[in-house]
């Protein structure tokens, strides 16, 4: 088949395997920018009567294609155009179901084909859009899998997805790794369901299949066994539910304005899921590297504490604390407490003693809960590491991305810019920390898990969507005197700021530059612009 070519180190079935991936760094030696985006959730659009399918996300086809024409001719240098994941909402139908009686079973490549087929009907624009691109001097698009379009690692429906774009051979390809590496492996894309404890993690990725009297399935994670019932219930009410910022956030509004109806045997999944989708970027972290030192916390101390100790976690003004109470009061959380690893307490007591700085010094980088809010207290720490020198609340985190890194690094270099999304929440433009070169001292996008180096650094280029932070629901909703089920029912993904993040990487000979975190915005004329920051305000 004309155009189509896979990339990424496992080849399946008849598709073609590159010799190399594509990347910054090409084979030939050639110099070319990357542009990351994540997340569109392209789905099936309209239905009948022409009203968008309450699961539909990706409704921006003239924002997107007039982006796409920016990028190709306002600059003319070859760019590699990597959709970090998720581009396809392939995980949800409702006119295609793939129901199997074993729910670890999801879609045949039969059922995933017939679903990217409905899809690719309803964004026939933006595949032309995408294959236009494709098309125009030396630019080349690759499909990076996340877990809701994890189906185009099935051979047939990687293929049909590549011709969709209707490109020369070569131009469009499916990263069949489950994963970017530029070709000289300093520079790697990921769409981050991966990353540890997440819920929509796949064990055997990037093979995410099992075998079942002769057919071949999508295996399910927990997160699509259990969560995704709930969340496509409650998306199925509230449009703007999935257009939170973390892309769990909009779970806790949808608790509070059903009062957790309908969460049943969800609640403990759920309540974990939410626990540990730390938003770490919402901190500011200027000041905390260099002199400040990690605290040592007293596990055992928080062991001992049982399920209370996760009741301590969540602040009084948390829509996830009354589901919690619930599944206090009648033991599951007793269970749940007990699971926990001590690498999972560590990272609870580094988000509480964060918070609690947070609020205690009323920073307003917050982007998840007000700092205005009831104070946390921090876990016990070892007598040894009490005072203000023991400040540095990252080491959980920095672990996580580490461990990572070492595992996509494999025999490679070692990585220095890593790109994810996956949580629709980009990193903010913060200066976490700085870089001193020749040329002088510049902000860094992102965050380094090395501290006080300038590489790696880690980015999350947040989701090409209309997006809005819990935060900023708050402050409308308290504008407009609404309550969180009036706000839910009122508010339309169409009102929200046309601001759509991605990340780039300039083109480098030897060593990656910084990333940096960019938006496609209407200007003040009612023009678009490429600029460093969003206006965030909601439509009335």
């Amino acid at each position: 088949m004309r155009g189509v070519t896979v990339v990424g180190g496992i080849g399946v079935g008849c598709l073609v395997v590159a010799a190399g991936a594509i990347g910054s760094q090409p084979q030939d030696g050639g110099l070319r920018r990357a542009v990351v985006l994540s997340d569109l959730h392209m789905g099936e659009g309209r239905d009948a009567d022409g009203q968008w399918s309450p699961y539909e996300d990706f409704r921006w086809a003239d924002d997107f294609d007039q982006f796409l024409t920016a990028l190709a001719t306002e600059d003319s240098r070859p760019t590699d155009l990597i959709l970090n994941g998720d581009t396809f909402e392939l995980g949800r139908s409702d006119e295609i179901p793939c129901d199997h009686a074993d729910p670890g079973l999801g879609c045949t490549q039969t059922e995933a084909l017939a679903r990217l087929e409905r899809v690719l009907t309803a964004h026939a624009g933006e595949l032309a859009a995408l294959g236009d691109f494709a098309r125009s001097g030396d630019n080349r698009v690759v499909l990076v899998p996340g877990e809701d379009d994890a189906a185009l690692l099935f051979p047939a429906v990687g293929v049909r997805a590549v011709a969709a774009f209707e490109a020369p051979a070569g131009r469009v390809s499916v990263a069949t790794g489950g994963f970017w590496r530029s070709a000289d492996g300093r520079v790697v894309v990921e769409h981050g369901h991966q990353l540890e404890s997440r819920a929509d993690r796949f064990e055997s990725w990037p093979l995410p299949f099992v075998e079942r009297d002769g057919q071949r399935h999508l295996m399910t994670t927990a997160g699509q066994r259990i969560l995704q019932p709930l969340v496509d219930a409650y998306e199925n009410r509230f449009s703007m539910v999935d257009n939170v910022a973390d892309e769990m956030a909009g779970l806790r509004f949808a608790l509070a304005a059903t009062e957790e109806d309908g969460v049943g045997d969800a609640a403990i999944t759920l309540i974990r899921e939410l626990l540990f989708r730390f938003s770490w970027q919402q901190f500011r972290m200027d000041l905390d590297r260099g002199d400040v030192e990690p605290p040592e916390w007293q596990l055992a101390d928080a062991r001992a504490e049982g399920a209370e100790f996760l009741m301590a976690t969540l602040p009084d003004d948390d829509r996830l604390r009354p589901l919690a109470a619930t599944a206090l009061d009648d033991g599951r959380l007793d269970a749940l407490m007990a699971s926990l690893s001590d690498d999972q307490l560590l990272a609870l007591c580094d988000h509480r003693a964060a918070v609690r700085r947070a609020r205690r010094r009323f920073e307003r980088i917050l982007s998840q809960f007000d700092p205005t809010g009831p104070p946390v207290t921090e876990c016990a720490r070892t007598p040894a590491s009490t005072g203000s020198t023991f400040e540095y609340f990252w080491q959980s985190r920095d672990r996580m991305f580490l461990r990572h890194l070492e595992q996509r690094r494999g025999e490679g270099p070692a990585i220095a810019v890593f790109v994810h999304g996956h949580t629709h929440l980009a990193d903010y433009r913060q200066g976490n920390f700085t870089r001193v070169e020749a040329g002088g001292t510049y902000v860094v996008d992102g965050f380094s898990p090395v501290r006080d180096a300038a590489t790696p650094v880690v980015i999350n280029d947040g989701a090409w969507q209309r997006t809005v932070t819990p935060v900023l629901l708050d402050r409308f909703a308290a504008e407009q005197g609404m309550s969180d089920r009036e706000l839910l029912e009122t508010v339309q993904p169409e009102q929200l700021p046309p601001c759509y993040s991605f990340v780039e990487i300039e083109p480098y000979a030897d060593v990656p530059g910084p990333p940096a975190l960019r938006y496609w915005r209407e200007d003040q004329d009612g023009g678009w612009m490429m600029a460093g920051g969003c206006g965030r305000r909601i439509a009335g």
